[in-house]
């Protein structure tokens, strides 16, 4: 089809046809963009059976301005090319007429992408690439082996758009003679004309219509239910806003200006009042006041586990049986059933639970720019001081997600991946990595080598998509129960826990070990029904001879896990955290990562917000997926006004920390610990 854009001898006409050929390119691509939102339609068809027709036909006609946007955002480059005597350089458009092809190809081909990946998070991709470029090998083996028919369809469809393109291309482009004619007068006034009006048009599109704010991704959320403000948004559109939101400071820019909030106002939810002191002058710079001698000398173990969801496990409420062994175990541990991830991402966990430092506008431990220049006192370094051996056991390769630049800089010592197992059919998944069995049998050997204290961290991999079983044996959910293969990953990661568990009880190190279980954030396609559902987590502090059993419920997440295990282990060692110990019970809050808005969580509430709108506030211990902001009828408007300024203080004040580098002092202004 290329050839024919480069030996078509139609004579190049005088006027402006040229730009009738970019408005109907431009036109193709938006009803391209317009045919991937009617299959991302069909594709979550469940998540819109009670909205109606009538708002899922507004939430499609909502769609049409972000495809007009997003298709005159990527194609001014091209556009540009028509201007006077350039548009007479007739190599030049034709190449540039192959490169467009390519661009659109691409682009909708991310789209693709985006609309499959909604299924994990229930939201569009803004970020992503920055952290998963370097998996792009895997990615692709999940895509073919969990999604081969819609990838084959959606190549069937490219090429029937490209066959339309060349088809309107050739009618238009000019001979292949490759020289610059000169436009007489009457001829350049015209498509002067014409790239002026084109200009003004493109403008219009960009801006979404001639409103006084330009249009934004939460214009898309005009109706209490959020499904369908995703339907009208496309992950162009989302990733192309985050860039631009990042170059302008992204959230942060929406901070109010203004003086730091006084730390009376934010210190609250993030140090634990009497029981801890801060460094003057850095007051996330802090120490749990306990004498040496009060410290328990416990290993410590952190099981991370991939893609666990509060919603379907029994001794936290859930439906289904998946999780017996936790649920037994949990019983003789500190359970805490208002854990939430402050993550969508497995690299965004990691870096909330070690680094116990929140998730915001893409800010994420080891991968932005202005957080990974920060001082940080991290959790290795700490129990390194202390004498402890640290390592990391992963069964996926080390540069997965970026874990291990991320690991070295958490301080950890030795890191046991994939590379250091057997690898066969038995033990390895063919996508991501080792089994959980295998993976947790290698931690039980190596920490049965200790002969002193170790602070280690597991991390599963087997619940991830595509979710890869090491037998049948372990299919216990039949077709007829939703989201089974999920169900199935997660009930083995359970059985290689427990068969963990049976060798470890034995073992000389099982007494003294505090074991801590955390998820390292939900699986997103079968909790996206509410906010509630998309962030809560298992989390389970577990050690009977030093700790007692029982329930928390006032909320945490994954930032607190750190001060809590020095608050078990009674360390008074200087650490950096925005959070505290659950054992504390003053004010607690919440920070939570939702594409460029964020969830505040605080008291029984729920507040979605991006600090310029309120996408909704839900009481999650009453109805958690009813906005009360639009079906409330008392004060619910003041109460998310309120929470909102809470919210943009909190941030004004960590952001201002890490702006200035003020979250730990330099070396020669530390004390010792």
């Amino acid at each position: 089809m290329a050839k024919n854009i480069l030996k078509t001898d139609r004579q190049f006409s005088t006027g402006i046809s040229h730009f009738l050929t970019a408005a109907l390119l431009l036109t193709l691509f938006c009803f391209a963009l317009s045919a991937e939102r009617f299959y991302f339609l069909f594709k979550y068809r469940d998540a819109f059976f009670d909205a109606g027709l009538y708002k899922i036909g507004l939430a499609l006609l909502r769609g049409v301005r972000f495809d007009l946007a997003t298709a005159s955002i990527i194609s001014v480059p091209f556009i540009l090319l028509l201007a006077p005597g350039l548009s007479r350089r007739t190599g030049l458009l034709r190449a540039s007429g192959r490169i467009l092809l390519i661009w659109y190809a691409v682009l909708l081909s991310y789209n693709f992408i985006d609309i499959e990946y909604y299924a994990f998070v229930r939201r569009h991709l803004t970020f992503e690439l920055a952290s998963s470029w370097r998996d792009t090998d895997m990615i692709l083996k999940i895509g073919l082996a969990r999604y081969l028919p819609e990838t084959i369809g959606f190549a069937a469809f490219v090429a029937f758009f490209c066959f339309i393109f060349v088809k309107i291309s050739v009618r238009h482009l000019p001979s292949p003679d490759g020289r610059l004619r000169i436009p007489g007068l009457m001829t350049a006034a015209k498509e002067t004309a014409a790239l002026l009006l084109t200009a003004v048009l493109l403008l219009v599109f960009i801006r979404g219509g001639f409103q006084m704010k330009p249009l934004g991704v939460r214009n898309a959320f005009t109706d209490e239910k959020m499904e369908l403000g995703m339907l009208s948004l496309n992950g162009i559109y989302t990733t192309l806003s985050t860039l631009y939101n990042k170059k302008n400071g992204g959230l942060s820019s929406r901070i109010s200006a203004g003086d730091t909030p006084s730390y009376n106002d934010v210190l609250p939810l993030i140090a634990a009042g009497d029981s801890e002191k801060a460094h003057e002058g850095y007051p996330l710079f802090r120490e749990l006041r306990y004498e040496p001698e009060e410290r328990q000398r416990l290993n410590v173990v952190i099981f991370i586990m991939e893609s666990w969801s509060a919603k379907f496990m029994k001794s936290l409420g859930g439906r289904y049986d998946t999780t017996p062994f936790f649920d037994r175990l949990s019983q003789g541990g500190l359970l805490l059933t208002n854990c939430f991830a402050n993550a969508q991402r497995s690299v965004e966990g990691l870096s909330s639970i070690l680094g116990s430092v929140p998730t915001w506008d893409g800010m994420i431990l080891g991968q932005d720019g202005l957080l990974s220049q920060t001082r940080l006192e991290h959790v290795g370094n700490i129990f390194g001081s202390y004498g402890y051996d640290t390592l990391f056991i992963y069964g996926a390769r080390p540069g997965s997600m970026g874990f291990d630049s991320l690991i070295r800089r958490l301080g950890f010592r030795t890191h046991i991946s994939r590379d250091d197992f057997a690898v066969n059919k038995t033990t390895d998944d063919g996508v991501w990595g080792i089994f959980d069995e295998y993976v947790f049998a290698r931690a039980h050997e190596e920490f049965s080598k200790k002969a002193g204290p170790f602070f280690a961290v597991v991390y599963s991999l087997t619940s991830h998509t595509p979710y890869r079983l090491p037998s049948s044996s372990f299919s216990r959910f039949g077709p007829s129960v939703p989201h089974r293969d999920f169900l199935n990953a997660v009930g083995y990661s359970d059985y290689a826990l427990e068969k963990f568990f049976e060798k470890a009880r034995s073992a000389s190190y099982f007494n003294d070990t505090l074991f801590v279980i955390v998820g390292d954030h939900t699986e997103g396609s079968s909790t996206g029904g509410n906010l509630y559902d998309s962030f809560r987590i298992p989390c389970l502090f577990y050690c009977p001879k030093h700790l007692p059993h029982g329930i928390a419920a006032e909320i945490a997440s994954q930032i607190d896990i750190v001060p809590t295990i020095f608050d078990i282990l009674r360390i008074s060692h200087p650490f950096t955290s925005w959070g505290k110990t659950v054992f504390d019970k003053g004010d607690r809050a919440a920070l939570l990562p939702h594409g460029e808005s964020v969830v505040w969580v605080r008291g029984n509430y729920m507040l979605q917000t991006d600090l310029s709108s309120v996408s909704g506030l839900y009481d999650y211990r009453g109805d958690p997926g009813k906005d009360l902001t639009r079906t409330g009828g008392g004060n619910e408007p003041d109460k998310a006004r309120r929470m909102t300024v809470e919210l943009r203080d909190y941030l004004r004040f960590s952001y201002d920390r890490i702006r200035t580098n003020t979250v730990m002092p330099p070396a020669t202004e530390r004390r010792s610990p």
